[in-house]
C-alpha cells in the first residue's frame, strides 16, 4: 500500500513518475490512498495516470446532494465548465458562511467575542458537502467520504460516513 500525501504541484510528478515506473494503480497492487489530491489537481496529474487511487475528502464534485449540485452548476457557470471543483474549493467558499453565521451570532466583529461565539451553535444546513457544524475546538463536524479516481479526473464516491465525525485536530500522544 502506497499512503501518499505529497501537496501541491509535487503532485504531477509523483503520479507521473508512479506511472512511468509502471505502477498501474487500476488493478489496486499496490492499493494507492491519498488525503490531498482534490479533482482540480488531477487536471494537471492527468487521469491516466491517477486513476484507480482512493481519496478520502469531505467533498467531491460527484457528490450526489441537491447542495453540491446546485454549487456545482454555479460555479462552472461563472467559470466554466472545464473547470473541476474539488474539498479545497468547497472549504473556501464554505468558510465566510462560517464566518458569516459566527459574526451575527456574535452580534461583532471583535475577535474575541467570535471565538467564544462560534462553538457551538454554528451549523449550517447549505454546505456543498451537506450538513456541518462547528465543534468546540473550532473545527468542523463532517461526513467523511472515500473517492476512487477514475481516468475522468472525478472520484466515484463509494464510501460515507452515516453520521458527521467528530473533529479531533489534537489526538492524545500529538500535541
Amino acid at each position: 500500500m502506497i499512503y501518499a500525501i505529497v501537496v501541491g504541484g509535487s503532485n504531477v510528478a509523483f503520479y507521473k513518475q508512479l506511472k512511468a515506473a509502471g505502477i498501474d494503480m487500476t488493478n489496486e497492487k499496490p492499493l494507492l490512498l491519498t488525503i490531498s489530491v482534490t479533482e482540480d489537481e488531477i487536471l494537471s496529474i492527468g487521469g491516466e495516470n491517477i486513476a484507480g487511487a482512493y481519496a478520502t475528502m469531505k467533498d467531491f464534485q460527484s457528490l450526489d446532494n441537491d447542495n453540491n449540485k446546485a454549487f456545482v452548476k454555479v460555479f462552472k457557470e461563472m467559470w466554466g465548465d472545464e473547470i473541476f471543483i474539488g474539498d479545497v474549493t468547497q472549504a473556501v467558499y464554505l468558510d465566510p458562511w462560517l464566518w458569516k453565521a459566527t459574526v451575527e451570532k456574535a452580534g461583532s466583529f471583535n475577535i474575541n467575542k467570535i471565538k467564544v461565539a462560534s462553538p457551538p451553535g454554528i451549523e449550517l444546513t447549505t454546505a456543498p458537502e451537506g450538513y456541518v457544524r462547528i465543534h468546540e475546538n473550532h473545527h468542523l463536524w463532517s461526513k467523511t467520504r472515500v473517492g476512487h479516481t477514475k481516468t475522468d479526473g472525478q472520484y466515484e464516491v463509494i464510501y460515507e460516513t452515516e453520521e458527521l465525525m467528530e473533529p479531533d485536530p489534537f489526538p492524545e500522544g500529538y500535541q
